[in-house]
């Protein structure tokens, strides 16, 4: 049968670690964290006398950072795109986090960017990839033209913080689902049409990606719940969210062990020239199989990424 993956499936970036670059505590066991991705954070978490000091740090910082195996991003600020695009266009970098993003036009002079400064450090052309935050009603309303405005864009996200700001939202747990729908909805199908993966948690109520105090199980639930409607990642503060991300964002065990199920059983109705089977008292046929091998191909990409991560620490351990 036939793989159901289009490229941006095959992508393993489920939790995406938020690190200030100059915080050395943080930088130091970032990568013992088991991160899919690992955020370099230029923006945000950097008070801004200290944003050329700590744009210095970004490439002996890759190296520490990247030990356990995760990819490595840093998200630059809008206003000192050059500046920041210089310190992190190095060896070592998977991806650039872009926010405040409101324009196609915008993301192609940033891959035109990009791609001269690949020429002239000699690094492979067009691999460094593009994850988006769209902040900004403009950014949403435009969010369509916004995916297909570079090649290089793998994910995308909503900034919910940053947008409540421009809406004028009051940042009220219970209003989350009314406040983002619309946002996040549209986020959603503009991504796959686009072929690029959608981050996030969606609009739930009452789950604040901003509380270190949100436990593990109830980011798991996040996560699931977020998984089964499309989203492929999200980017977190708190590094004890981890694990409980990576699960979020997989196929449950359950699901994996009924599509084996279905899966052999209309491997060997076919077989039989049948074309549909009756399993625990369903019935599936042809249209349930892309379903299917979708749920086991992405179980398939994740354990290869984690079988990365895992020779990586394994290998970082023997140098120790």
């Amino acid at each position: 049968m036939p793989s159901v993956h289009t490229e941006a499936d095959k992508l393993v970036r489920r939790s995406k670690l938020f690190v200030p670059v100059n915080r050395e505590k943080f930088v130091a066991r970032a990568w013992t964290r088991g991160a899919d991705c690992i955020i370099l954070d230029l923006e945000d978490s950097i008070a801004p006398a200290d944003k050329a000091s700590a744009r210095k740090m970004v490439k002996e910082v890759i190296q520490i950072v990247s030990k356990g195996g995760a990819e490595i991003a840093v998200r630059i600020n809008r206003e000192f795109e050059a500046e920041d695009l210089d310190a992190a266009v190095v060896p070592g970098l998977h991806v650039l986090m872009i926010p405040k993003c409101e324009s196609g036009e915008e993301i192609q002079r940033l891959d035109q960017m990009v791609t001269q400064l690949e020429k002239e450090r000699d690094l492979p052309e067009g691999k460094i990839q593009f994850d988006l935050i769209i902040e900004t009603a403009a950014g949403v309303v435009k969010v369509e033209s916004i995916t297909k405005g570079s090649p290089r864009i793998v994910q995308i996200n909503i900034g919910q913080g940053d947008l409540s700001v421009d809406m004028g939202f009051p940042r009220l747990l219970e209003l989350n689902f009314d406040q983002y729908f619309y946002a996040e909805s549209r986020l959603l199908y503009a991504a796959r049409a686009a072929r690029v993966q959608a981050c996030g948690l969606g609009a739930q109520n009452n789950v604040d990606f901003t509380s270190v105090f949100m436990g593990e199980e109830a980011m798991l639930r996040a996560c699931r719940h977020a998984y089964l409607l499309g989203y492929r990642g999200a980017a977190i503060i708190h590094p004890g969210w981890c694990s409980a991300v990576n699960e979020g964002f997989k196929p449950s065990p359950a699901d994996l062990e009924m599509a084996r199920k279905v899966k052999a059983a209309l491997d060997e109705a076919y077989a039989r020239g049948e074309g549909s089977v009756s399993v625990e008292g369903r019935m599936y046929d042809v249209a349930n199989i892309k379903h299917v091998l979708y749920i086991l191909e992405r179980a398939h990409a994740v354990a290869h990424r984690e079988a990365q991560k895992a020779a990586a620490l394994a290998t970082t351990g023997s140098k120790s």
